[in-house]
């Protein structure tokens, strides 16, 4: 973690936004330090702030470096000494513990685009089902049945079931059914290159 990350971590912008002489209201919302108003319109979150008026926007260093006129590694020690956090703002950042939390943040959004696909896909062949349910049943009991049709009414209880359980599913239970999603994208593909849309 480095040293900024700790400071976010141990200072919200509301406490930073008061000890600094922001004046916070009601809903925390303060009068914007950065351009005259006469109603609130700065927003302070826990992690940043955000002003509807001009659009000035950070978390608590900026905030600092902006009210102080200051660099962000001076905002970081201003922080650092006014709220006596103890962090020692000198000694350099431990790049395995940084290179450390770049991987987990890569592993975590692979994880998510992954679950995100297969979602996808299991939507996509759904929707496509039920158009098909939709669009080619017969119009008169004299109507030729179409295959499209025969075929959503086979498939669709099964592709609403995974669609509907997929998100209940844990990580383990996602994995499993890998597999059967890849089978289903293979189908879906399939059907769009016979039947189209």
């Amino acid at each position: 973690m480095t040293i900024f990350e700790e400071v976010k971590e141990l200072v919200d912008v509301e406490a930073a936004a008061r000890h600094y002489g922001v004046e916070v209201h009601r809903g925390n919302m303060a009068l914007c330090p950065f351009h005259r108003e006469r109603h609130p319109s700065c927003k302070l979150y826990a992690d940043h702030y955000y002003c509807f008026g001009c659009q000035a926007h950070g978390d608590d260093i900026r905030l600092v470096q902006e009210l102080l006129g200051l660099t962000p590694i001076e905002a970081v020690k201003q922080i650092n000494s006014d709220f006596g956090l103890g962090l020692d703002v000198d000694k350099p950042p431990d790049m395995a513990a940084v290179n450390r939390r770049k991987q987990e943040i890569a592993e975590r959004k692979a994880e998510q685009a992954k679950i995100e696909r297969i979602y996808n896909i299991l939507l996509r062949y759904y929707t496509l089902l039920d158009r098909y349910k939709i669009r080619f049943a017969p119009k008169t009991p004299d109507d030729e049945i179409d295959g499209r049709f025969v075929y959503a009414l086979q498939n669709i209880g099964y592709a609403e079931y995974m669609l509907e359980t997929f998100n209940r599913f844990d990580k383990e239970q996602q994995e499993e059914i890998k597999l059967e999603v890849d089978r289903i994208e293979r189908e879906y593909k399939r059907i769009l290159y016979e039947w189209g849309e």
